[in-house]
């Protein structure tokens, strides 16, 4: 395993922001530096500067960072050096703790940093033969940086998660799309293709004997593979974020239940949906498409196939039921899962059992998709 450097080099924020500090703090201790303080160049100059260089990995390490900047600020103070700002560089890495941790954490860490301040105020003064209380301002700063900086940490979490939930959002919405398309597109062809198979069969059984039968069963070729281009277009159009000119609904049902007579297949519809919105509209097609598909597909016996339509208050539902014969269980694929997604996208819900006479495919769909 190799280390990776780059993961060790500090942003250079933090570097423009530790180099600041330094320079600001040696400037402040300059200008409040007295004659009768204890000469602080170069000892105190050195602390100043280390504890300026922790600072650089602030983010990458907050709670080591303040640890550090104790170790070189606290002997600053105790070695009597002038009273500058070095305090403001333990203020900074205690807010970068408070925005980076919790805000339970972020307390507990600075009642310790408050409780380290006053017992090095208290050796302090009683070295130097003080019995003055301690500066309460000197510590009111490790009270506000914990509180601004635990309510920035807050906010800055808060935003953090709403993005992350708004980029998790876009992505379920476009795997939606994803598997609604690629619905789409099986639906197209599988239903397409098995017709035209099942008429190329026909006109291949009777093109010796029956050349018009045949001729017939070209010509329903030729009409499935056109209704299939115009829907992949419709598809493409959709992915082009273009509105679809012509989205297939119930009102095209007719259409199926001829391609399934050619197959021998005849298909009664009863009924009336009402007048459900176009997605939910497009929905029931596909189901009741899909149910007929599979009935001249798998039902080999399958002579007739009925779907019932009906509008219950805010529900649509959708029958489907073949004479294919009985069976025992239904076996799941791609087609069924679709039934089960048209289905789901809308709200509703499918069911695919056996019947006395063949297979039935029940939905319930509500009127107005959710």
């Amino acid at each position: 395993m190799t280390l990776d450097v780059r993961s060790w080099r500090p942003p250079a924020a933090d570097v423009a922001l530790a180099a600041a500090l330094a320079v600001a703090t040696v400037l402040g201790t300059v200008l409040v530096a007295q004659p009768s303080d204890r000469p602080w160049w170069p000892g105190g100059a050195a602390l100043i500067v280390a504890t300026a260089t922790a600072l650089v990995w602030r983010r990458r390490a907050p709670v080591l960072v303040l640890a550090s900047t104790l170790a070189t600020v606290a002997p600053y103070y105790w070695m009597a050096y002038p009273d500058g700002p070095a305090s403001l560089m333990v203020a900074v890495a205690m807010y970068t703790v408070a925005t980076r941790l919790s805000w339970p954490r972020s307390t507990a860490i600075g009642v310790v940093l408050f409780a380290v301040w006053v017992t090095l105020d208290r050796l302090i003064s009683l070295r130097e033969g003080a019995v003055d209380a301690p500066d309460r301002d000197r510590f009111m700063w490790i009270i506000v940086t914990v509180a601004v900086g635990v309510a920035v940490g807050g906010l800055r979490r808060a935003q953090t998660a709403a993005t992350e939930q708004a980029q998790e959002q876009a992505r379920r919405r476009v795997e939606q799309e994803r598997l609604r398309l690629a619905r789409e597109v099986h639906d197209v062809v599988s239903h397409s293709l098995a017709m035209i198979a099942v008429q190329a069969g026909v006109g291949a059984h009777v093109a010796d004997r029956r050349p018009e039968q045949a001729v017939a069963a070209l010509l329903e070729i030729k009409e499935a593979s056109r209704a299939a281009l115009a829907e992949l277009r419709t598809t493409l159009d959709v992915l082009r974020e273009s509105e679809p000119a012509d989205a297939p609904g119930l009102a095209r049902l007719d259409e199926v239940a001829r391609v399934a007579g050619l197959a021998g297949v005849e298909v009664e519809v009863r009924g009336s949906a009402g007048r459900p919105d176009p997605v939910v509209d497009g929905a029931a097609f596909r189901i009741v498409r899909e149910a007929v598909t599979n009935a001249v597909r798998h039902a080999r016996q399958a002579r007739r196939v009925v779907v019932d339509l009906a509008h219950d208050g805010g529900d649509v539902r959708v029958r489907v039921a073949d004479d294919g014969g009985p069976v025992e269980a239904v076996t799941p694929g791609h087609g069924l899962r679709g039934l089960a997604e048209h289905a789901a996208a809308v709200g509703g819900r499918s069911t695919v059992a056996p019947g006395p006479d063949g297979v039935v495919v029940e939905a319930v769909l509500p009127a107005v998709s959710r």
